[in-house]
């Protein structure tokens, strides 16, 4: 948990690297000006081109994942940056829907090719988005060198080059207890588990995708690491897969015992995997036994502030649904969470897990009529 603290605290002072970093040359850039109202218009237009530029290194660094794993044998699934997703469906087709992960600022999911003697590439599709981060950073920096001397022009290459220095590190340090690529990168390099692990995730979303159900992957997929393992970030979303299969089949009480057990060990498993899991626990509750203590046990300030960050994913939709309907006793909030379920499934791009989030609304509904 210190390491996981540190890490993160590490990871905040990048990206403040960067935008202190804008803030410095926005200054530079109009250090001169006297005139107040002309400064706040110039630095806010500064700021704009350097959200351009932060939005190009996000793209990159997408792109580089993307052309990396081409280039390794991975098949193109889905690109999405912020919450506009384009994905390859069944039939062949690219399709764009509205999807967004709190926390990442965009994703590239790609189908791996098949593990061969335990083993599988895996360094250049994860070091992919840095290259390119730092590749670009490196080209402004040049191209300032050669060519500076217009204060706009140079405001531009050296934002390039902060913003994709920061970016990259940010993504590239290895640094313990949190996930991103470069510790994705020794993760993987430590055991053929993790390998395993990380083919059965990239494999999972591009089946889920073409419309099978968690509850229906092969069953030898589904093996609950032991306690060394749960320590590595990527073997110990095995144990998520399990919890989620439990819940898909509907299997509750066993799903929520399941989860409660991971909860309380000291684990690797991310915060955005530990805070669905915290609402599955709720949605269990609500239409369990609906203990009080349990119920705001489980809805703590770190769940409440995620469910707001993911006001509009299907099963945070569904557990606040319930919760308004079971718990609340509030029909008018409960229709408020229905009528945005219903208008997040028409764009969402996993069809199969509407289907899922649709059964356990239904379940809630029944309940409530009793």
């Amino acid at each position: 948990m210190k390491k996981a603290k540190i890490s993160s605290a590490i990871i905040f002072l990048l990206n403040m690297f960067g935008f202190v970093g804008i803030g410095v040359l926005c200054g530079k850039l109009f250090s001169d000006e006297e005139n107040f109202f002309v400064f706040l218009i110039g630095a806010l237009c500064a700021g704009l081109v350097a959200g351009v530029i932060l939005l190009v290194h996000i793209i990159l660094h997408e792109t580089g994942h993307l052309i990396f794993g081409l280039l390794t044998g991975y098949k193109f699934s889905s690109f999405r940056i912020f919450n506009l997703m384009w994905q390859k469906d069944l039939d062949g087709k690219i399709r764009f829907y509205n999807f967004s992960l709190a926390g990442t600022g965009g994703q590239c999911i790609m189908s791996p090719p098949e593990i061969k003697n335990g083993k599988m590439p895996f360094f250049w599709y994860n070091i992919g988005g840095v290259l390119m981060n730092f590749t670009l950073s490196a080209l402004f920096i040049i191209l300032y060198f050669i060519f500076k001397g217009n204060p706009y022009f140079d405001f531009v290459c050296l934002s390039f080059c902060v913003l994709g220095l920061s970016g990259g590190l940010a993504n590239g340090l290895p640094l313990p207890d949190i996930t991103n690529d470069g510790r994705n990168i020794v993760e993987l390099a430590k055991s053929e588990k993790a390998v395993k692990s990380f083919y059965l995730q990239m494999q999972a979303v591009v089946m889920i995708k073409n419309g099978t159900r968690v509850k229906d992957f092969p069953s030898e997929w589904f093996e609950m690491p032991n306690d060394k393992d749960l320590q590595n970030a990527m073997i110990c979303v095995m144990a998520v897969f399990m919890c989620d299969r439990l819940f898909d089949e509907g299997n509750y009480f066993k799903a929520q015992s399941l989860i409660d057990t991971l909860l309380k060990k000291e684990t690797a498993v991310d915060n955005i995997h530990k805070q669905l899991l915290k609402a599955n626990t709720l949605f269990c509750e609500l239409t369990g036994e609906q203990n009080q203590s349990k119920i705001e046990n489980y809805l703590d300030k770190d769940l409440q502030n995620f469910m707001k960050a993911m006001k509009n994913y299907p099963s945070i939709i569904r557990t606040q649904y319930a919760y308004e309907l079971l718990y609340k006793k509030d029909t008018q909030s409960a229709q408020k969470q229905m009528n945005l379920f219903e208008k997040v499934a028409l764009t969402y791009p996993y069809k199969v897990e509407i289907t899922a989030e649709k059964e356990c609304i239904a379940l809630a509904e029944a309940i409530s009529a009793k």
